[in-house]
This record gives structure tokens, C-alpha cells and sequence, in this order.
């Protein structure tokens, strides 16, 4: 069970749309100063879907636990940003837990941010900020 099956369903609106916020944020400042060679893209995991299309989406390959932000980097690499945000209700589930073992053994930057200004220094550290 993850902490979000123990939320109302006002709590999680209110935590998807604090996660939204944050990820708009982070975006915006992406458009502002990525380094040359760098692209990034969502993955829209989060949405609330119904059966069907649950079943076609991953039929298509959609993995539950992937990282919010990808950023394919020069040489192949590529890093994954996942934002949560800094309520004491808002931790990985085990998906994204996993998800973050299979890119620390295969050797890809991962990192969890939980506000702007660590999300800002993760992608500085990467080199993908300007």
C-alpha cells in the first residue's frame, strides 16, 4: 500500500496538482537555459485512466514508476528527474523505487527532487542548466 491509497481523493488532487506545479516550474526554467545537444520530455504517468485505456497504453510499453523528466545527454547517456513534492505524504512508491534501482544499475543519473531550488541544483550538477 502505497501513502496515496491512504489519501482522500481532495488530498490527492491536491498532490497531483502540487506535483504539476511543480514539474510546470522546472520546465519553464528548462526553456530558459538548457545546454546546447540536451533535450528533455515528460512522461505523463500520472493520470488517472480508465481500464481500456490502461490496457492499451501498456500493451504500447507504459511502465508504471518511470521518472517524470528524461533528458537524453551527449554520448548516449541519458538522466531521469523524478519531482515530488515536500509533504511528509508524498514519498516514491514502490514502482518508482524500483524504477530507480534499474537506473542506478544500468548507470543512469536518477534523482528525486521535492522543490525548485533542488531540482535546479540536480540539473546543474548533470550540466544540463546553463
Amino acid at each position: 500500500m502505497t501513502d496515496t491509497d491512504t489519501m482522500s481523493i481532495k488530498e490527492y488532487r491536491q498532490h497531483l496538482q502540487a506535483e504539476h506545479s511543480l514539474q510546470a516550474l522546472v520546465v519553464r526554467h528548462l526553456s530558459y537555459g538548457v545546454r546546447d545537444g540536451i533535450n528533455y520530455f515528460a512522461i505523463p504517468n500520472a493520470a488517472k485512466r480508465g481500464p481500456k485505456l490502461a490496457s492499451w497504453l501498456k500493451a504500447e510499453g507504459l511502465q508504471a514508476g518511470v521518472a517524470d523528466l528524461v533528458f537524453m545527454l551527449p554520448r548516449g547517456k541519458v538522466a531521469w528527474l523524478e519531482l515530488k513534492t515536500e509533504s511528509k505524504k508524498s514519498k516514491q512508491n514502490d514502482a518508482q523505487l524500483n524504477f530507480e534501482r534499474i537506473c542506478k544499475k544500468l548507470g543512469h543519473p536518477y534523482a528525486v527532487a521535492r522543490n525548485i531550488d533542488e531540482a535546479l541544483a540536480i540539473l546543474r550538477k548533470w550540466r544540463i542548466m546553463k
